[in-house]
This record gives C-alpha cells, sequence and structure tokens, in this order.
C-alpha cells in the first residue's frame, strides 16, 4: 500500500502504556498505526479502538517511519539466587531478542523512510549505574532491559549515519499497571503506597510524555542513548 501519510508499528499495543500511545497517534492526522498484541481476540479495547478509527489497521506497507519495540514482561520479582534460569532466559526472549527481531523483520521498510525513528521502551532498571540504589528486586528483569539498552547502542552506530536513522531507548516511568503493581507487592507494597523519589503516573501521562521524545529526538542529540519520560538523560 502506497501512502505519504506517516506510519507508526507499535507491539505491544494492548494495555497500559503500548495502548495509551496507540490511543494519542490515533488522534493525529495523516497517521497510519500498525498496532501489534500477542492475543487479538483479548485485546478488546485495541479492538474497540480500530473499529472507531481507521487509521489502526492492518495492511500492506511500503514504508515504516516510527518503530516503537514496547512489548515487555516481567514475570519473576526476586532475588538472584531465587530466580530460575528459565525467568532470566523468559524475560531474555521478549525483552531483549524481542526488539531485535522486531527490527530485523522492520528494517527493510524503515530504510525506505525518509526520517526513520527506532524507540525500544526499556527501564530504569536496565541501568547498571542505577543498581545500587534500587528500590526492587528486578534481576532477571534487568539484565534482560540491559541488554535491549545495548542492542539499541548497537543499531545506532550501525545504522545511525548509514541510513539517517534515530535509535533511541526510552523510560516510561513509573506507571500504574500490572507490572508495576508486581514489582511493588514483590516488596511488601501495594500500587498506591507512596515511594520517595519516585513519582506514579498514569498510562495517558507516561506515552504524552513518551510520544513527545519520539516526536523531537534527533540522531545527533538522542542517537544510542537512553533517556528518562521527562527527556532527562539516564546513564547506562
Amino acid at each position: 500500500m502506497a501512502t505519504t501519510s506517516t506510519v507508526y508499528v507499535i507491539s505491544g499495543a494492548s494495555r497500559g502504556v503500548g495502548f495509551a500511545i496507540t490511543s494519542l497517534l490515533a488522534q493525529r492526522k495523516d497517521v497510519l498505526i500498525f498496532a501489534g498484541t500477542r492475543d487479538t481476540a483479548k485485546s478488546v479495547q485495541l479492538n474497540e479502538l480500530a473499529q472507531k478509527n481507521d487509521k489502526v489497521i492492518q495492511v500492506k506497507l511500503e514504508k515504516v517511519d516510527f518503530l516503537i519495540a514496547n512489548a515487555g514482561i516481567a514475570d519473576v520479582n526476586k532475588p538472584v539466587l531465587e530466580t530460575p534460569t528459565t525467568s532470566f532466559l523468559n524475560q531474555f526472549t521478549v525483552n531483549a531478542l524481542g526488539p531485535l527481531v522486531l527490527f530485523q523483520h522492520f528494517y527493510p521498510l524503515l530504510a525506505k523512510s525518509s526520517a526513520p525513528r527506532f524507540f525500544v521502551t526499556s527501564s530504569r532498571a536496565g541501568s547498571t549505574s542505577d543498581v545500587p540504589q534500587s528500590k526492587f528486586t528486578l534481576s532477571a528483569y534487568g539484565v534482560s532491559k540491559a541488554a535491549a539498552n545495548h542492542l539499541v547502542a548497537h543499531i545506532a552506530r550501525e545504522h545511525g549515519e548509514k541510513d539517517g536513522l534515530v535509535a533511541a531507548v526510552v523510560h516510561p516511568g513509573f506507571v500504574g499497571t500490572d507490572m508495576a503493581k508486581a514489582a511493588m507487592e514483590a516488596v511488601g507494597l501495594t500500587l498506591d503506597a507512596q515511594i520517595p523519589g519516585i513519582q506514579m503516573l498514569t498510562p495517558d501521562e507516561s506515552a504524552a510524555a513518551l510520544v513527545k521524545i519520539y516526536d523531537e529526538a534527533k540522531r545527533e542529540t538522542h542517537g544510542g542513548r537512553f533517556f528518562s519520560y521527562d527527556g532527562s538523560q539516564i546513564p547506562w
């Protein structure tokens, strides 16, 4: 399908931040959004959005302008000694290899864009510098996100100048989702607990902040770097 519209591909679009990003972008003019989900039958909100908005569709595309790897899991929130190797493998497969496979498959379409952009939704848990100050026990999750961060750094180096690609990692903030609830419960807290130094965001608040970064990102300022939802840079 030939199109002059700006084309977004978003994985993990059925709930939480991914759905909020999809909903926000769907309000724009002249866009096409390919929204990915693991189970279309259970993606009630996404299906309803697609029925109401013809910008959220499945099409055969000739280019992709924005590729957003948002899908992720955190299946065990325990210390290293208590986390089975299967959990490390599961989270690495989804959180690190998932963005890799997405990029490899969509690269030919990204390369046809005049301004290609690739963003991976990561987490501060993937910052090695942040581990000593972490308030949560997220060993397997953190390792998988650190791997995803490193992957994006390589993609930026290999394709930034070559293809004009902006490749960056974004932290969505601490968002009130099922994943955040599980992380809180793992340390004996409820989702509504106040944690010093951490601001709880709604999915809509996080999505608005991330889309602002997507819009403003440039290769010179964002390529191969790690940013928080508020625009500040996070150390690796």
